[in-house]
């Protein structure tokens, strides 16, 4: 199903996260240590799971975990997870799975991504592209509003770079739309709940760790998580590369 609608007044808190690429570590501090949840909230999760920081998998298995022993865990699928699905289609993987199997040597025949796939396939294709609230969108990159049907525009959900509109619309006349994917510095987020925008980016560029300057120190490498009751914004430093 690539399109759900939940009903989340039964929640006591509600959050949603970035964009996490693989840094488990910080990820695992923001929810047990900054956010401390709990099996009362609801945690939207924006895709981008996987690829740049160290331990795509061990994110994938934790939030599996997460949904296993009764947390409300809602990921939806970023560009990364659909493009690694994709991938798979042109992969001549027959042979390699056998050899690997027989040997006991997937590691030596299967690359980073395809032990990703060929491990997570289930979670993987059940991820939604887009998840509708009471109050708000989300969507992993946006949506694309010179569509004739921006919900029905699957692929602009995923990439799009450009997803606000110039004039008022449907889609944002009752619920804020809650996105990722295009890394801002943690001070751009910030106006933008201070300015009370109908858009909210999370995508702080947790995995971007590499900052020359004192300004992008201060405002990269952040991964970000938005009270959506109280418009309270959590932000953790990247805890990975410590």
């Amino acid at each position: 199903m690539k399109s759900i609608k939940l009903n989340t007044n039964q929640y006591v808190r509600r959050f949603a996260i970035g964009d996490i690429h693989g840094c488990f570590k910080t990820f695992e501090y923001l929810l047990q240590k900054e956010i401390q949840v709990t099996k009362d909230d609801i945690v939207f999760l924006l895709g981008d799971y996987i690829h740049k920081g160290p331990d795509s998998q061990k994110v994938i298995d934790y939030i599996q975990s997460l949904r296993e022993e009764g947390f409300h865990i809602y990921p939806i699928m970023g560009n990364h997870e659909d493009g690694l699905i994709k991938k798979q289609r042109s992969y001549k993987h027959t042979f390699f799975r056998f050899l690997a199997k027989m040997t006991k040597g997937e590691r030596l025949f299967l690359n980073e991504d395809e032990m990703l796939y060929f491990k997570n396939k289930s979670f993987l294709k059940t991820l939604p592209i887009h998840i509708q609230i009471e109050d708000y969108h989300f969507v992993h990159a946006g949506f694309n509003f010179e569509a004739e049907k921006p919900k029905k525009d699957y692929d602009s959900m995923l990439t799009i770079r450009k997803p606000y509109p110039t004039t008022s619309n449907k889609i944002t006349k009752k619920r804020k739309v809650v996105h990722g994917h295009t890394p801002i510095d943690l001070s751009q987020l910030k106006n933008m709940i201070n300015e009370k925008s109908r858009f909210v980016n999370l995508d702080t560029g947790c995995a971007f760790t590499k900052a020359t300057t004192a300004e992008q120190r201060e405002n990269q490498g952040y991964l970000s998580c938005f009270n959506l009751d109280t418009s309270e914004l959590i932000s953790v430093k990247n805890r990975d590369q410590i």
